[in-house]
């Protein structure tokens, strides 16, 4: 029997981000000045650009689309369940990130206040925050389609004359998500591409950033994924084996993938296997986790809006890092899990909020930051976070939930659907 030709789209795609990266940094740092490589780099950022053009229509579709399908698909099926679940995930999102600002203060030298302005008392800052956002909200157009979509998502949802525009929203953003995988291939390309522009533009300083991003990343990460075993030792029935049994067969597929959806059959089977879920628990509680959950993404995007800002010399304070919280725990609620989808979708909201001199280099500079290493520990904090959700699920609230929720809410998602092909061939690869 023939083999198969080797192609290059056979290497998995974080091994090619992190490989074009690579390549793409040492050809800057290599040819600073040549013309054909500077070509290269400005070649890469017509995407990252054409998305900030868009951002508006983009965030809006996915968000409506978001709120609309939970509506939908998971209110009236899953009844108590997804308020349960969509609860859980809301109170892990909003503690990741507080426990990430404080990592901050840890790591980096952000000042509470800018130089010059006088710190205020907590009800002062507090309504420091809130005038800032209001300000920005009146004025910016991406803010404005953030909050706007929620609503609109749920209008159309509620109302049942409204159902045939939900549905064209649900429609839509599967379009435009099913757009955005299929230049999945391009991804590695165009990150190889801008790579070229951080020693180019930047020399060593950029290097350096990038590589305190990645370990800021995996420093927060990793100690949050062991806090998070911790919690489930002491809160849960599991024992330290079946939690590291999880942690071993989960995490690093999501460290591999890069992609949530990608670690979705795995995650679920060895949540079954190994951490002794029901089998309605698992698939409800991970499904919705996949598609709900990015509390790692959001702690990196935090970490990586500081490093920007230092490569751009744009002044941010603790207190700009804090009113970012609220608009990036909604985005992160509707973010796509595909590799280095939180910096595509949530750069231009960041550049908006913090007033970035140059929005397109903002973003550009973002994506490619947000890329290689960082995705890769993102995902894996991401989907081994789903499975402690499922055990508190099972252990705290399992009483509470009937067998016609869990069937109703075990096939609410495009996910679950899916999933369930994919099942046979992760039961046969273990």
């Amino acid at each position: 029997m023939e083999g198969k030709s080797w192609s290059i789209f056979r290497i998995p795609l974080p091994i090619r981000v992190v490989g074009f990266l690579i390549i793409g940094l040492a050809l800057g740092l290599a040819f600073p000045k040549n013309t054909f490589i500077n070509y290269v780099y400005i070649s890469g950022t017509y995407f990252p650009k054409t998305i900030v053009t868009f951002a508006a229509f983009l965030i809006f579709n996915l968000l409506a689309a978001a709120m609309a399908k939970m509506m939908l698909w998971h209110k009236e099926k899953a009844g108590k369940l997804f308020g349960l679940i969509l609860g859980m995930y809301v109170f892990m999102g909003c503690i990741s990130l507080v426990y990430c600002t404080g990592w901050i203060t840890v790591l980096s030298d952000v000042p509470f206040t800018l130089p010059g302005v006088e710190v205020p008392g907590p009800a002062a800052w507090a309504k420091q925050i809130g005038h800032t956002f209001a300000n920005v909200l009146s004025q910016q157009p991406l803010l404005q389609a953030l909050l706007g979509a929620m609503f609109v998502g749920w209008l159309t949802a509620r109302v049942p004359a409204l159902h045939r525009v939900a549905y064209g929203f649900i429609k839509m953003g599967d379009y435009i998500l099913w757009f955005f995988k299929k230049l999945l291939w391009y991804y590695p390309i165009m990150i190889g591409c801008l790579a070229i522009g951080i020693p180019m533009k930047f020399g060593m300083k950029g290097m350096a950033l990038y590589g305190q991003a990645v370990l800021w990343v995996m420093i927060v990460t990793c100690v949050w994924v062991m806090l998070m075993i911790l919690v489930c030792r002491l809160f849960t029935k599991r024992t330290f084996g079946q939690i590291m049994s999880y942690y071993g067969t989960v995490w690093p597929t999501g460290f591999g993938t890069g992609g949530s959806y990608d670690t979705l059959a795995i995650n679920i089977i060895s949540a079954e296997k190994d951490l002794g879920l029901d089998e309605d628990i698992a698939e409800v509680s991970i499904v919705f986790g996949t598609v709900l959950n990015k509390n790692c993404s959001t702690m990196s995007v935090l970490i990586v809006t500081i490093i920007v800002c230092k490569l751009l010399n744009i002044p941010i304070s603790l207190t700009e890092i804090i009113m970012l919280i609220p608009p990036v725990m909604i985005l992160g609620l509707e973010s796509p899990g595909i590799p280095g989808g939180a910096g595509y979708f949530m750069s231009p909201i960041i550049a908006v909020l913090l007033s970035a001199p140059d929005q397109s280099v903002f973003v550009t500079s973002f994506v490619t930051v947000f890329s290689g290493l960082i995705p890769m520990f993102s995902t894996a904090g991401n989907t081994t976070d789903d499975g402690v959700v499922g055990c508190f699920l099972q252990d705290r609230f399992g009483h509470l939930i009937s067998k016609g929720d869990l069937e109703g809410a075990g096939t609410a998602t495009e996910p679950a659907i899916r999933h369930q092909e994919e099942r046979k061939d992760a039961v046969n690869a273990n």
